[in-house]
């Protein structure tokens, strides 16, 4: 089913909403072509409940819309996700953006760990996938928003509209849409 509805901040900022299975898999192949995210986590340490994003690379993209990555047990990250597990993943390309609203859990499973591991987490873990501190931190994907992802020279014409407002003849340019993932 899609329909429009229009954004929280701008009523004159259309945003379609979907969850065409097409849209579900739009979002898989955009984030799978993207190695580094930034995840936003609410700071444990945070009585305010300030913000906190940090880079990481993602291990495997599931087609409906999870992500894994690997982190350690006892890392911020983790203590912010065992305190409040609502998280946002962003990805950026030259062609695209996402944003991925879900909620984070962390595995022990060494299997699945040994699976996911690669020479790059080799480098900023360590113990290897043997150590007990190294970990699947899940993302469970309630919603990705997403901006282009056609072309550079279409994202950026998109990008462009929706920075101005001007609108294109009967396409959507400028817009984006957000997919309801299953």
């Amino acid at each position: 089913m899609t329909h429009h509805e229009h954004h929280d901040t701008s009523p004159s900022d259309p945003v379609r909403v979907s969850d065409d299975p097409a849209d579900v898999e739009k979002v898989h192949a955009l984030i799978s072509g993207m190695d580094i995210a930034m995840l936003t986590t609410v700071d444990a340490d945070s009585p305010e409940g300030r913000l906190t994003s940090r880079p990481l690379s993602t291990q495997l993209a599931e087609e409906d819309g999870d992500v894994l990555f690997l982190v350690r047990a006892s890392s911020a990250v983790a203590a912010d996700v065992r305190a409040d597990p609502r998280v946002n993943v962003a990805y950026s390309s030259m062609k695209a953006w996402v944003s991925l609203a879900g909620t984070a859990t962390l595995i022990e499973d060494r299997a699945l760990v040994k699976q996911l591991w690669s020479k790059g987490a080799d480098m900023f873990m360590d113990g290897g996938p043997e150590n007990p501190d190294n970990v699947v931190l899940k993302i469970s994907g309630d919603t990705a928003h997403y901006w282009g992802g056609e072309s550079l020279i279409g994202t950026a014409v998109s990008t462009v509209k929706a920075i101005t407002g001007r609108k294109g003849g009967d396409d959507e340019g400028g817009s984006s849409t957000v997919v309801e993932l299953p």
